[in-house]
């Protein structure tokens, strides 16, 4: 469960825009991301989506501490992910960088392995609907909501929920996580989508409330789940902002250990589970 951070020689090979142009990287206002065959620690390659994130944003980290905490509570997520320093001079052969990017050498991103399946906003339009109520059925997505609640991720939309093969849901992007703690501080907010508020446009009364319980149901994973995860996010907050780590660690923790008390969020959305 552990974040690697891989040095400039993992990226290994550009593989192209990714397939929706509709990602991109919204707080860079500028579209870096790509696709890319990036090496692990062991040097197997894997088919990776990257997004260029320099470190005056907090999205690194969020992507960082939000797959290490998916995994710890049994959210369906990409099987590799990781830190890497992209050479810009090899990515610059390929597509245009922001010129804030001039005179670089590398900048982090982050990476995760290309998950096969379609996001639900891929489906063909006559589908959609039908593939929202469904997705909105789904276990899955009902814990990814939860999760989102938890972790005050504000950014989740059906674009970076992924239908895997085998019909599952996969959960991608938590860049936004701890949304007030990280990006309200630093001068940044995004503008709040979640899996619940589109539970609750697009559910009929019993399915939003078998919806709400399941998240309740959920919830019961997250002490837990923050629990095994302490040593982590206080490596991984200091490594990426060390100058922070003794004020951020704990207000991480605190924040997460406080909202995943039991009944918390069974309070916060108005059910008994």
């Amino acid at each position: 469960m552990t974040v690697s951070l891989l040095d400039s020689s993992a990226w290994r090979e550009f593989r192209g825009a990714p397939f929706s142009r509709g990602i991109k990287n919204k707080t860079l206002h500028h579209d870096t991301a790509h696709l890319a065959k990036i090496a692990d620690t062991s040097g197997k390659l894997h088919d990776c989506f990257v997004k260029l994130l320099p470190l005056h944003i907090p999205a690194l980290l969020g992507e960082a501490i939000g797959w290490t905490l998916a995994r710890a509570a049994d959210v369906s997520c990409p099987p590799f992910a990781s830190m890497v320093l992209v050479p810009l001079a090899e990515l610059r052969k390929h597509i245009d960088l922001p010129s804030e990017m001039d005179g670089w050498d590398v900048c982090p991103a982050w990476c995760c392995e290309i998950v096969p399946g379609k996001s639900i906003r891929q489906v063909h339009k006559w589908l959609y609907f039908i593939a929202l109520k469904k997705c909105l059925r789904s276990r899955d997505v009902q814990n990814i909501a939860a999760f989102d609640y938890w972790s005050d991720l504000k950014d989740r939309n059906f674009g970076n929920v992924i239908r895997s093969g085998n019909g599952g849901y996969i959960a991608i992007d938590h860049e936004s996580i701890l949304h007030d703690l990280l990006w309200l501080k630093a001068g940044m907010k995004f503008e709040e989508r979640s899996l619940l508020i589109e539970a609750e446009k697009k559910l009929s009364s019993a399915d939003l409330k078998n919806f709400h319980v399941e998240m309740a149901l959920a919830a019961d994973k997250h002490f837990d789940a923050v629990s095994k995860v302490r040593t982590e996010i206080d490596r991984l907050v200091t490594l990426i902002y060390p100058h922070l780590a003794s004020i951020l660690v704990p207000q991480v923790l605190d924040m997460l250990e406080m909202r995943a008390q039991k009944g918390w969020l069974a309070a916060e959305i108005g059910v008994i589970a």
